[in-house]
């Protein structure tokens, strides 16, 4: 059995202010968590290696905020965990670009949540298209791969297409399709969830650009249910499960771990236990079990969507 997938939350400070945001202490009352140093990030490092993962995705918050970066890097890089980040381009230039890829970087995810300047900052708060566009360029130039992350909201879901159109200009590897999912201060906007109906719409779009962009793999990062939208509806696009709770798991930027980064339940500290331990908490089985009902592991096609997403199957959305 292949290792875990993590993704690190090394700061929860951001430049941008999303309606749109999951992180967890953006939910009102949350207080920001804490930042480890250095030194914690090595004990942190030293643990996470111990459960060979098979990468570590670096994230925020934005992660290009903290000045020593590239030092985190290089913490996981000589354990040899391969190394990724994600963020929201903003200060991905290309010379920080190719210094992060020099460093170890495999791969950047750039977030597009529209493909104008008035779209982004209805979405994001702030001016910042152009900067996103320099920064997939400073990307797929750095020698690093490149994947383009969009969110679908009942806002931008007519955008879709042109973003796997936009990711193909830029010579992006792969496009990921992420319906929005509330979580901290998407709470409060559950008005940008997408209907079915524009749901819909938004993968037709998407599947008919990613026909014609050869070799640009375009897939769904938040499972969607074939009994909710048949794919076969979607050629070109690729559909998968929920892999949180099991493959993949979240770490607060206080080293808490977390089954997914929707998810506000934490585990413990893996400066404190190991992930060994935390992973057979027995919520983290409950969770698992979460869209396991009997209409869905009786379906032909549970094992292609899993039953959707876990977090929205364990707190439904009012």
């Amino acid at each position: 059995m292949k290792g875990p997938l993590f993704v690190f939350e090394i700061t929860p400070r951001c430049n941008l202010t999303c309606n749109y945001c999951y992180n967890v202490w953006k939910t009102d009352g949350e207080l920001s968590p804490m930042e480890l140093p250095l030194n914690e990030i090595e004990k942190l490092a030293e643990s996470i290696q111990a459960a060979h993962p098979v990468s570590v995705t670096l994230t925020g918050g934005e992660p290009l905020l903290r000045d020593d970066l590239r030092e985190i890097v290089g913490i996981f890089r000589k354990r040899g965990i391969l190394v990724g980040i994600a963020t929201n381009g903003l200060l991905l230039d290309p010379c920080t670009a190719e210094s992060l890829s020099e460093a170890g970087v495999e791969w950047f995810e750039v977030s597009v949540t529209s493909v104008t300047g008035e779209g982004y900052r209805d979405l994001t708060g702030t001016d910042g298209f152009d900067d996103v566009k320099r920064a997939m360029l400073a990307a797929a130039s750095s020698g690093a791969r490149l994947t383009v992350s969009h969110i679908i909201t009942s806002r931008n879901f007519g955008e879709t297409g042109r973003v796997v159109d936009l990711a193909y200009a830029f010579s992006a590897d792969a496009t990921a399709l992420n319906r929005f999912v509330p979580g901290g201060r998407g709470l409060e906007n559950r008005h940008l969830l997408p209907t079915l109906q524009q749901l819909d719409s938004a993968l037709k779009s998407a599947g008919e650009r990613s026909l014609m962009s050869h070799g640009m793999m375009v897939y769904t990062a938040i499972p969607v249910e074939h009994c909710l939208l048949d794919h076969s509806d979607y050629p070109g696009i690729t559909f998968g499960a929920c892999v949180c709770g099991s493959e993949k798991w979240a770490i607060s930027p206080a080293g808490e771990l977390r089954v997914c980064e929707q998810s506000p339940v934490v585990l413990g500290n893996l400066l404190k236990k190991s992930f060994k331990e935390l992973s057979r908490s027995p919520y983290v089985e409950k969770f698992r079990n979460s869209n396991k009902s009997s209409s869905c592991t009786s379906c032909d096609s549970y094992n292609v969507c899993g039953g959707g997403c876990r977090y929205l199957k364990e707190i439904p959305v009012r």
